[in-house]
């Protein structure tokens, strides 16, 4: 005659593999399952390359190329007062996406800071100063590209001699001073002495 299990021994019978299976499913989806459901791929980074910036001088005639401007290597691009230069960016672009371009001048101004073409327009400063341009290419997408254009204004032909700044009148320290001479003041209304002639001796 067969012994008759217990209830006990009925329950570990059945239960038992089932919290070992449930056990199973759980790790399968918490370490499978839910990080395939949940994965991203990585964000792409890229970095914009920033080729050449350009400097050109507008043509005073219509309908003529705008002639390009160098400066000889360590010196800055001399631009006269009140002038305008146009600066034309090229960046790495095979994919052809969006760039957005901002131009940052810390005295002159661009017709506008921020565009989507590659050319912004700079007009010079009034004062003869030295002036610093920011250029920042943007590709969609990636981290920002800079360049930076050093610019000495000089005096313009163009403006009149009131619209440009005076020469500081500070007197130099290592000069050597000098005592101003006194003239005669002559009033023109007064007739001037007459030589006295001697008499001749008899």
């Amino acid at each position: 005659m067969a012994k008759r299990q217990t209830w006990l021994e009925q329950l570990n019978r059945y239960v038992l593999p089932l919290v070992v299976v449930g056990i199973g499913l759980y790790g399968t989806w918490d370490l499978i399952v839910q990080p395939l459901a949940n994965f991203q791929p990585p964000a792409s980074t890229c970095d914009t390359n920033l080729l050449t910036v350009t400097v050109l001088k507008p043509s005073p005639q219509p309908g003529q190329p705008p002639r390009r401007v160098q400066a000889p290597k360590g010196l800055p691009i001399v631009v006269p007062a009140g002038e305008k230069r146009i600066f034309s960016v090229l960046v790495e672009n095979p994919e052809e996406k969006s760039v957005v371009y901002q131009w940052r001048p810390t005295y002159g101004q661009f017709d506008s800071r921020v565009t989507i073409e590659p050319e912004g327009t700079y007009t010079a400063p009034r004062s003869l100063v030295n002036d610093t341009i920011t250029i920042e290419a943007t590709l969609q997408g990636c981290s920002a590209a800079k360049r930076t254009i050093e610019i000495a204004v000089v005096p313009s032909a163009k403006l009149p001699l009131s619209d440009q700044p005076l020469p500081s009148l500070t007197p130099d320290p290592l000069a050597t001073p000098t005592t101003p001479s006194t003239l005669p003041t002559i009033d023109p209304f007064t007739e001037p002495p007459r030589s006295r002639r001697k008499p001749e001796g008899r």
